[in-house]
């Protein structure tokens, strides 16, 4: 009988709130063989207690611990995801399916990604299912629009090019900022005919919005995004 191989799905959570997990991630999240999760301790990963909330029988799936490597040196990164793919891809030829929890939308800046194209390359099935992302539930929080009639909007996913990005035209989206807020504010300050929101801990209960730049809190809020707008000339 001719073994099958099973896939690798990347299944986004969306950002803290549970009611915001949609009913096909809730399907495929039960139907799963093995979770993939960033952390050993799971009540500290924050997409396995997003999940918890809304299948409180995930705790019978099988659960790994694998690490991604958040480091800016490209070769060190990639190192650590082909190790990674590695395990994975062996399980997936034993027939199971392998699901990566994500936070936000795995179509944006997420590890699974690095995943799903080491996986193409061998022909192993993969899937993503979309989740509600920071990107667009911050500004639902601050009750904004991001894009109006044809403005532009950029995503900045750190600070290294900032400068030149806050220069463009357009609605700017600052992700995960919290640690280089001093920095930031100091840039922002320089800029005129903008306005500037943030929200911290965006759907958790502790979730907090901020307008203006005095406003914005100091470092250490890893779950910060900031919204910078053109002031609209009336």
């Amino acid at each position: 009988m001719e073994s099958k191989t099973g896939k690798i799905l990347g299944i986004g959570v969306g950002i803290g709130d549970p009611e915001d997990i949609t009913l096909k991630a809730v399907r495929l999240i039960k139907s799963s063989d093995i979770l993939i999760c960033p952390k050993k301790d799971l009540s500290k990963c924050r997409a396995y207690q997003i999940a918890k909330q809304v299948i409180p029988e995930i705790e019978e799936i099988e659960t790994l611990s694998l690490e991604f490597e958040m480091v800016k040196d490209e070769k060190k990164r990639d190192n650590n995801h082909k190790e990674i793919y590695k395990t994975v891809k062996e399980l997936v030829l034993e027939g199971k399916t392998v699901t990566f929890l994500t936070i936000g939308d795995p179509s944006i800046y997420s590890t699974y990604s690095y995943i799903a194209a080491l996986a193409e390359e061998d022909g192993i099935q993969t899937q993503a299912v979309s989740g509600i992302s920071s990107v667009t539930a911050v500004a639902n929080s601050l009750g904004i629009t991001l894009c109006d009639k044809d403005v532009p909007l950029h995503v900045i996913p750190d600070i290294d090019h900032i400068e030149d990005i806050l220069d463009r035209e357009g609605t700017k989206v600052i992700m995960k900022c919290g640690r280089d807020i001093s920095r930031i504010k100091d840039i922002l300050r320089k800029k005129t005919g903008i306005s500037v929101y943030a929200v911290s801990d965006c759907g958790m209960p502790q979730e907090m919005c901020y307008r203006g730049i005095d406003e914005l809190p100091g470092d250490g809020s890893y779950m910060l995004t900031i919204v910078v707008k053109e002031d609209i000339e009336k």
